[in-house]
């Protein structure tokens, strides 16, 4: 077997799997952003951030994989180690962003709503 295919195949896997969980949870943040930043206009900046952050580390780690195994079997098993830890990157750069949204919200100046 190709060791490019692998590694084709890894890297595709892993940037497949981080958009698909950006594109869900992408309506949740940005009206999180818009109430926190004020303006629709930076809360897409903080969304193209956030989008960078999340597809582009796991890409990133992907990146340094090279096959060793010479078997399918061996090569399938490798394949999806590798593919847990580029989404164990992914889940760190979602705790970095959560955490500074968070950070965020709780220094925001808040307006009182009108009874």
């Amino acid at each position: 077997m190709n060791t490019i295919l692998f590694f084709l195949l890894e890297v595709i896997l892993t940037l497949s799997i981080s958009m698909l969980v950006f594109r869900y949870m992408r309506p949740f943040l940005t009206r999180i952003l818009i109430d926190l930043c004020g303006t629709e206009e930076r809360a897409q900046f903080w969304t193209v951030f956030s989008n960078i952050i999340l597809v582009g580390l796991p890409l990133l780690i992907s990146l340094t994989y090279q096959p060793e195994a010479s078997q399918a079997e061996e090569i399938f098993f490798e394949i999806t180690h590798r593919i847990s830890g580029n989404m164990l990157g992914f889940l760190f750069s979602l705790l970095g962003v959560g955490l500074i949204v968070s950070v965020f919200a709780l220094v925001a100046p808040r307006q009182k709503e009108s009874q």
